[in-house]
C-alpha cells in the first residue's frame, strides 16, 4: 500500500496564513486557489463575497513536508492543543540537520512563534523543541539519527 498523511489547516484567512508561513517558517512551494462562482454557491457564500480574497485550497512545504490550507467554510476556527505537527528530521543527513538548525534559528529570530520548549538535546539522544504559531497550532521540531530508531515492525 502506498499512502501519505497531509495535514490540512482551516483559517479565517488562509491567504494571510500562507504569507505568515512563508515569512516565519520559510515555506516554499506555496500555492493558492480562490473559489469559483459555482463553488461559492456550493459553500453558501454570500453573493457579494470577494472570491479573490478567499482560499478554497492552498498549500506549502516546510523542511520537505507538505501542508494544505483553506478558509474555514465550516464555521469558526478553534485551535486545539490535542495535536502536534512533528517535523521529524533524519539526523543521519548533515544537510537536513543544518536545515533544521537554520529553520529553528529563523523561527526564534522572527519573534512570531511562542517557544514552549527550546530546541535542545534530549535524554533519548535526539534534539527536540516545541513551539506554537500565531494561529495556535502546536509544532515540534525533532532531529534524531533515523538509523538509531528501532522499527516496531521488525
Amino acid at each position: 500500500m502506498q499512502s501519505r498523511l497531509i495535514p490540512s489547516f482551516a483559517f479565517e484567512n488562509a491567504k494571510e496564513a500562507l504569507t505568515y508561513y512563508q515569512d516565519v517558517f520559510g515555506a516554499t512551494d506555496v500555492y493558492r486557489f480562490s473559489p469559483q462562482p459555482e463553488q461559492a454557491q456550493q459553500f453558501h457564500l454570500p453573493a457579494e463575497a470577494d472570491l479573490d480574497s478567499m482560499t478554497i485550497h492552498g498549500g506549502f512545504t516546510v523542511l520537505g513536508m507538505s501542508f494544505q490550507v483553506a478558509d474555514s467554510f465550516r464555521g469558526p476556527v478553534q485551535s486545539s492543543n490535542q495535536v502536534d505537527m512533528i517535523l521529524d528530521i533524519d539526523g543521519d543527513d548533515a544537510a537536513s540537520v543544518q536545515a533544521a538548525e537554520d529553520f529553528y534559528q529563523h523561527l526564534q529570530a522572527s519573534g512570531q512563534v511562542t517557544i514552549d520548549m527550546p530546541f535542545a538535546e534530549q535524554f533519548w539522544g535526539g534534539k527536540m523543541g516545541h513551539f506554537t504559531d500565531k494561529y495556535g497550532i502546536s509544532w515540534m521540531l525533532h532531529v534524531m539519527k533515523w538509523s538509531q530508531i528501532k522499527d516496531p515492525n521488525k
